[in-house]
């Protein structure tokens, strides 16, 4: 019962979908002939490729950058991490599919070569070989590291036609959802969620999504690779919680991907404070920016924020690198909010060079209402920052929440490490800063 009370709405919406896939399916192989039911390798590939248009759908549900589709997911930055989960999962469902297609050939007195190679036999045959390789070669290309951040989300928004497709030819030769209305009914209704996420996200977004106009009000470099914007509200400011995100647009330049950064000033400070780590063309950009400019910010997005553990005392925040900066934010929220908490906050780096925003936390630990401990963290001189290093000084366990932000490695480093200590997986929130 523990394990799955510590589920996320993410998981359980998953579980739900596929759980209702399955059930569709059997009843409608049970309402087909008895010898056609459930005998032979076709009735469990089909099943599979329903399997895989239900997470195609949800994971194109869960990247919607909608604010009330998030909550399903417990915040963008954990459906974006569902995503790169799932997505291989999802893409393995439909190799298998057309694999569980060869033996039937085979035992039928057919080849191999009718369902791997394309315009070899019939157009379904081909449909599958056609959908296969394409599926290689995108998840290839989707999940190689070397990609940049922009040419990995114009990868991705081509899942839209790829799902599009694989739902098609499930659709009008699948033969258990053409003979269950119930079970065609709900591919149907995955297919236009699915469908509708993705037009939205990849085709209308920058037109048709909410979005606050701001002025650029300052640019300050934090470090040689870190640059902060200070922004001012030219009409409604947002409203957002401590910790969350944003995406950004320079209105008038060449249309490109939004970015997301981190929110570093309190939801109480009229002016919003973005940090942001200059590694890309984008990013080097920021540097250049002047007063006045207009930014379109889209948001706010994520739950990696305190207010999910609005029931515990003590927390223990790490933040390594650029993963400091949710924790600026939520540290200059502790400055006005008067909520009296238990807080250990380290930020760790390689070298004091490298911790741009040492001063500001410095500087901010005596005025917060909370009773806080600060320490920066030098790898190049103490090593590698350990779970069993931050519980010597926060013993006993009892009630103590862990936040994380960093690299994806040190994340999950950090997260076994915790829980190998005792601390409940559902009192730990991570967020990786590779957002993608």
């Amino acid at each position: 019962m523990r394990l799955l009370s510590g589920l996320s709405p993410a998981w359980w919406l998953i579980g739900a979908g596929l759980a209702i896939t399955t059930g569709l399916w059997a009843a409608g192989r049970a309402s087909m002939p008895v010898e056609a039911r459930f005998t032979g390798w076709l009735p469990p590939s089909l099943l599979i490729s329903c399997w895989a248009i239900a997470l195609m759908s949800l994971l194109l549900l869960a990247t919607t950058r909608s604010r009330s589709i998030e909550p399903l997911f417990g915040g963008l930055d954990r459906a974006v991490r569902l995503h790169r989960r799932l997505g291989p999962v999802t893409i393995l469902l439909v190799l298998v599919h057309v694999a569980l297609y060869i033996p039937q050939e085979l035992a039928s007195g057919g080849s191999a070569a009718n369902i791997l190679i394309p315009f070899w036999s019939s157009p379904a045959a081909t449909m599958n070989a056609l959908i296969l390789y394409a599926l290689i070669i995108w998840t290839a290309l989707a999940y190689s590291r070397r990609l940049r951040y922009e040419r990995w989300l114009s990868l991705h928004g081509m899942l839209g036609p790829i799902f599009f497709i694989t739902s098609g030819h499930a659709l009008t030769l699948g033969p258990t959802i053409q003979a269950f209305e119930p079970l065609r009914f709900w591919i149907w209704a995955l297919v236009l969620i699915g469908a509708a996420s993705w037009v939205y996200r990849v085709l209308l977004y920058r037109w048709a999504a909410p979005r606050y106009p701001y002025a650029v009000r300052e640019v300050v470099r934090g470090s040689e690779d870190t640059v902060d914007l200070v922004l001012r509200p030219k009409a409604r400011r947002m409203i957002y919680e401590p910790g969350t995100f944003v995406f950004i647009n320079r209105p008038g330049r060449r249309r490109g991907e939004l970015h997301p950064f981190s929110v570093t000033s309190s939801p109480a400070e009229r002016d919003l404070r973005l940090s942001v780590r200059m590694v890309g063309d984008f990013t080097r950009d920021l540097a250049a920016l002047t007063p006045g400019e207009p930014i379109e910010v889209f948001g706010p997005f994520g739950g990696f924020t305190p207010h999910r553990y609005g029931t515990h005392r003590r927390l223990i925040w790490i933040g390594a690198g650029i993963g400091i900066t949710p924790f600026l934010g939520m540290l200059r929220f502790e400055t006005t909010n008067d909520d009296f908490r238990r807080i250990w906050l380290w930020y760790v780096v390689r070298d004091a060079d490298h911790a741009p925003y040492d001063a500001e936390i410095a500087e901010a630990v005596p005025k917060a209402d909370s009773y806080i401990d600060y320490e920066l963290w030098l790898t190049s001189e103490r090593g590698r920052l350990t779970a069993a290093q931050v519980m010597e000084a926060v013993y006993p366990l009892e009630g103590v929440a862990v936040m994380l932000c960093g690299r994806p490695q040190f994340v999950r480093d950090m997260v076994d490490q915790f829980i190998a200590l005792g601390v409940p997986r559902d009192r730990i929130i991570a967020e990786d800063f590779h957002f993608h």
